[in-house]
Order: structure tokens, then C-alpha cells, then sequence
């Protein structure tokens, strides 16, 4: 399916309080092969090709929108 670009972007600059949320490292995404992508209206799953998936999910928390990651690794 395609790449995850190497210039995706890694930008460090983050958000002012309280809109911030928490860091992630998104490093271990780059160079990894997508084989695979599906969602429906609250996740989105990504297959890499060494099987590993990412998942992405949209909910809210004390009334407020956020994303969930599985798996992640906070900053």
C-alpha cells in the first residue's frame, strides 16, 4: 500500500495549554511498509508488513474530543 514517509512530519513544536495533551514518539513509524488500512466511524486500523498494526481511535473524554493510540510510547 505504501510508505510511511520519512519526512513525515516530526514537528516538536506542540500546542499551548490546555490544548496540548500528551507527546508521543512517533519515531518507530518511519520506513514502515503499509499493507493494509481500514476504519469505520471510530477506528482506524493500520497493518504494517511486519504484521504490527496501529490503531487509531476518535472519543471523547470529559466532553472534549481526543485520539487514542494503540500502541504508543509517550515522550
Amino acid at each position: 500500500m505504501g510508505n510511511v514517509s520519512p519526512g513525515a512530519n516530526t514537528n516538536r513544536e506542540q500546542p499551548a495549554e490546555p490544548e496540548a495533551g500528551c507527546t508521543v514518539d512517533w519515531s518507530w513509524l518511519r520506513g514502515r511498509e503499509i499493507v493494509a488500512a481500514t476504519s469505520d466511524l471510530q477506528q482506524l486500523v493500520i497493518t504494517f508488513a511486519d504484521g504490527e498494526t496501529l490503531s487509531v481511535q476518535a472519543s471523547l473524554y470529559q466532553g472534549r474530543p481526543f485520539l487514542a493510540f494503540m500502541p504508543w510510547k509517550a515522550m
